[in-house]
């Protein structure tokens, strides 16, 4: 999970995103004043909890530390500053007391935020809000010295959070509290017994945001003056001056299985029930309809998923490519969502090694999808760099092992997606939409 948040962060901070302005009172909405982007980096406090472990056959309780997880946040303030939308990923995790038999892993990334501030964001104004995320949450009791205990995931899960800011200049400081209601873990303290073990069901949140508008410097206002004419909601491919243009689009993603393996269950119930993948590249060429206000597009990705404990290393690397076309249902104010279906060929290699022996197999399979996302474009079908994401759903997703199905039930998450059209780029060039 780790790599594909880093390589988001990598990727918004190497770009100029378009159509991020200044937030505005309600009293001027223009459509380039809709978003301000922001980084922020951030500490959540974890208190102390009680794990257990074996020692021999004698059932232990111990006290986990208070933990400090360091966190960068990639976010926006939309809607004029009544709403932020944002990710994050960890990055480092301190624990305020050392322990030479046991430690703690625990992780939270939230794949997507929302906080709704009642009075709009602004400078020298102290802000509440309150806020709902997707989240994944990783746990794993580090017992010393072998260290070979599972990493437990909850890849789809919800947080709330509720919180203070306060701006000056393009700074702004956050005071929060995080509170994780999924907070029960089924523990195998070893390869056939389990524990209930609770960790704590809130956090508290402190952060530093530097908010930044990316326009200011390279906006023509004869360009800005038309996106900012357009209706609030209004076809994607309103005034389009061609019919289309072909495109090619790269972002990072990760993968989730949403159904628990009957194979898992039955012969590692150690083992995570549901899978997660590490972070990939969605590589993509495709034309779009402008004035039909669709797309088609050709999809490559390549996940892998693979988790270990006592013993046994189980890995799933899946080469995938897919055919969809999808369908834009509306713009409203750059921010413009689509829905289609696609197929995929999917070669998929299964392997596990344990102390039992090794096993690899290899798959085949044809699988229909889903895709839902949505579209960052101010400049409607006049800006040649813009912003995607895409979720891809394959429901029927599965193979067997030994006679037992292993349930993908696959979502893909594209987090973001940097789609370049180098025809548009040619027509601004020769001042085709000026």
């Amino acid at each position: 999970m780790r790599q594909i948040f880093l390589v988001a962060f990598v990727l918004f901070y190497s770009l100029n995103v378009s159509a991020q302005r200044d937030t505005l009172p309600a009293t001027d909405k223009k459509r380039l004043d809709f978003a301000k982007t922001y980084f922020e980096l951030g500490g959540n406090l974890l208190p102390s909890f009680t794990g257990k472990r074996l020692s021999g056959n004698e059932l232990i309780s111990f006290k986990h530390p208070e933990t400090l997880n360091t966190t960068l946040y990639w976010g926006g303030f939309h809607f004029w500053g009544h709403a932020e939308l944002y990710v994050s990923f960890p990055l480092k995790q301190f624990s305020l007391k050392s322990n030479d038999e046991t430690d703690v892993e625990f992780t939270h990334y939230t794949v997507t935020g929302a906080r709704f501030l009642p009075w709009a964001y602004q400078e020298k104004k102290l802000r509440p809000y309150v806020g709902i995320g997707w989240s994944a949450l990783d746990f794993k009791q580090v017992v010393k010295p072998d260290e070979d205990q599972p990493k437990l995931e909850k890849n789809f899960t919800w947080t709330a959070d509720a919180g203070i800011l306060y701006g000056y200049k393009n700074f702004a400081a956050r005071l929060g509290v995080n509170y994780y209601p999924d907070n029960t873990w089924n523990y195998p303290i070893s390869k056939t017994k389990f524990q209930k073990i609770k960790t704590p069901n809130f956090s508290v949140q402190l952060g530093l945001l530097y908010a930044m508008d990316l326009t200011k410097s390279n906006g023509d206002p004869t360009i800005n003056e038309r996106w900012n004419s357009y209706p609030e909601v209004s076809s994607l491919g309103l005034n389009a001056s061609s019919f289309g243009d072909f495109f090619a689009a790269i972002g990072p993603s990760v993968s989730f299985s949403l159904a628990e393996s009957e194979y898992n269950n039955s012969e590692y119930p150690y083992l995570n029930k549901k899978q997660a993948s590490g972070g990939y590249f969605d590589i993509a060429l495709g034309y779009q309809f402008n004035t039909a206000n669709m797309f088609t597009a050709i999809s490559f990705r390549n996940p892998k998923f693979e988790q270990q404990a006592y013993g046994t290393r189980q890995t799933i690397k899946k080469t995938s490519v897919a055919l969809e076309t999808a369908k834009f249902l509306t713009d409203y104010t750059g921010f413009a969502p689509f829905i289609g279906l696609n197929v995929a060929y999917d070669h998929i290699e299964y392997s596990e090694i344990t102390d039992e022996g090794n096993k690899k197999l290899t798959f085949n399979k044809i699988e229909p999808g889903i895709t839902i996302g949505w579209d960052i474009v101010p400049g409607k079908s006049e800006e040649f760099l813009i912003l995607r994401t895409n979720l891809r759903w394959y429901p029927f997703s599965s193979f067997k092992v030994d006679g037992k199905k292993f349930n993908f039930n696959q979502l893909e998450y594209n987090l973001i997606q940097l789609v370049f059209y180098p025809e548009r780029l040619l027509r601004s060039k020769k001042n085709i939409f000026k």
